[in-house]
């Protein structure tokens, strides 16, 4: 994507008007903050802040799709979802979907911000600093308030300390809480996510 043409507050502008109209107030909010907290973090690690600034805002833009536009965006992309995923409603498939309306409704032709917002619900193994930056706001963003196996006061400090700690401490929360329920679908990708980081802390990479 070419800075030099792209129209980057206009298009923040349109995502924030969009958010505000699409969904509800609170996760309207939820979205700014995941984009102040992403640029936050950007500037900590080096990162592109107006990309991170960017994918923060567009994170969620699918979250109040309906079944109807889902099946839509999936057909239309031949993106590659799960039966067990479209079984959970917007929870897993809103990322996939709205990496691919992002592009089309918003013109954001950048494969990092594309691979940020298609991958933060789950995450992935060796995930871009960007894809980081993106998963872990989304999860200590200030808004939040409830607490995981490690307390967020915890996490928002590991965040600026050591961005793959967090990102370890995060799924591995997720991980565990939907173990702990019973006949949860765990998408394969968390799983692979966790093991991935297990191992790269463990190893000292």
């Amino acid at each position: 994507m070419d800075y030099n043409t792209f129209d980057f507050v206009g298009t923040v502008i349109r995502a924030d008007e969009f958010a505000r109209s699409r969904l509800s107030a609170h996760r309207a909010l939820h979205i700014r903050d995941v984009a102040v907290e992403a640029r936050r973090l950007a500037v900590r690690y080096g990162c592109d802040p107006r990309k991170a600034y960017l994918a923060g805002y567009l994170h969620d833009c699918a979250k109040g799709f309906s079944e109807e536009d889902n099946h839509r965006y999936i057909e239309k992309y031949g993106i590659n979802v799960t039966k067990e995923e479209l079984s959970l409603g917007n929870n897993l498939v809103h990322s996939k979907v709205g990496a691919y309306f992002a592009k089309e409704h918003f013109g954001v032709d950048d494969q990092e911000i594309f691979d940020a917002i298609y991958y933060h619900t789950v995450g992935r193994p060796a995930m871009s600093m960007l894809e980081k930056i993106i998963y872990t706001s989304d999860f200590i963003e200030p808004g939040r308030s409830m607490d995981s196996l490690v307390p967020l006061k915890k996490l928002r400090s590991l965040a600026y300390e050591d961005i793959d700690r967090a990102v370890f401490e995060i799924t591995r929360s997720t991980v565990e809480y939907l173990k702990s329920l019973k006949d949860i679908y765990i998408c394969p990708e968390s799983l692979k996510t966790y093991d991935y980081y297990e191992k790269r802390i463990k190893n000292g990479f």
